[in-house]
């Protein structure tokens, strides 16, 4: 049921990047912003109608699966879209994009009769030749502009034009791969109502970090609490901030565990409770990750990983 609504709300996306001058794609674009010429800016508001913003989010998935083809290019962000291979132009050659001056041009702004003008802010080194030398072979297979407007393709399947059904069967194989959600983790293990409503909250990471809010509006520098190193994301402040860091490895060394640590919350409480040797004390190793939902916020622990820098004892009567 799940893949089967995205897919009908991703036809939506297609129809909406697809459409010209109908109106109620040029109500939609007036309300909410284009970020670019394919799709509006993300909506971060909590009010106001919430089907757009759980349609646009899919946005992304649409991406992943299409392709931009060049018509009369005035559409075609020249670094951004994907008009020149599989990836954007911006990821595969990273150090030109970062040379030039216009970074946010079309495709025709950049290309004239002679060919193509970059417009870098400094001239090429020695050492850069072979890199430009890449980067114009890849262009090479671009011939020229046409009167024809660009346009998507999708990619899944052999006809180039979007389908539900072909949609919700590249989700549906994809998503057999994905991380279940760990609600068995987060709603059945016996601790405090408010621990679970917060372990929540870090698996949807949603927790007010620097980076959500941010996305709200709020700007901050965003800087760890706790290393004052690297950005405040929720999996970077409760999973692998230095700190953070030796709390985890303190219970996995008292069990002797070997771990590979995850990437997000998430995939920690899907893996967490996976260890064979918990017998009897299985509900208590259940809890373990909720010792950061349940004291993270207090200020002892916090003092304690901050100010004195938490050694394992300190760390350990903490918990």
């Amino acid at each position: 049921m799940k893949f089967q609504n995205q897919s009908l709300m991703m036809k939506w996306l297609w129809k909406f990047a697809s459409a010209e001058n109908s109106l109620w794609k040029e109500v939609i674009a007036a309300k909410y912003g284009m970020r670019d010429k394919w799709m509006t800016t993300k909506v971060t508001s909590p009010y106001g109608s919430s089907v757009w913003r759980s349609i646009s989010d899919l946005w992304d998935l649409v991406l992943e699966r299409s392709y931009c083809k060049v018509g009369n290019g005035r559409k075609m962000a020249f670094w951004m879209d994907k008009w020149c291979g599989q990836v954007p132009l911006s990821q595969r050659f990273p150090d030109l994009y970062d040379l030039c001056q216009m970074q946010q041009a079309t495709v025709p702004e950049l290309w004239n009769d002679q060919g193509w003008n970059l417009h870098f802010r400094r001239n090429l080194n020695d050492w850069e030749m072979c890199r430009i030398t890449e980067f114009l072979v890849t262009l090479a297979q671009f011939s020229n502009l046409s009167e024809e407007e660009d346009s998507l393709v999708w990619n899944v399947g052999s006809k180039g034009c979007f389908t539900v059904n072909s949609a919700y069967e590249d989700l549906n194989t994809v998503g057999i791969e994905e991380v279940e959600w760990p609600w068995k983790m987060i709603w059945k293990t016996k601790i405090p109502y408010k621990v679970n409503c917060f372990t929540w909250l870090l698996a949807k990471e949603t927790v007010l970090t620097h980076e959500n809010l941010n996305k709200r509006g709020v700007h901050l520098c965003s800087r760890c609490f706790l290393c004052e190193e690297q950005g405040e994301t929720v999996n970077h402040l409760f999973l692998h901030c230095k700190w953070t860091t030796q709390l985890w490895q303190m219970f996995t060394n008292m069990r002797e565990i070997k771990w590979v640590k995850p990437g997000r919350i998430k995939e920690v409480l899907k893996c967490w409770n996976r260890d064979g040797n918990a017998g009897r004390k299985e509900e208590r190793w259940k809890m373990v990750p909720y010792v950061y939902g349940g004291q993270y916020g207090s200020r002892g622990t916090r003092d304690v990983m901050k100010e004195s820098r938490a050694t394992y004892k300190d760390l350990s009567l903490t918990v």
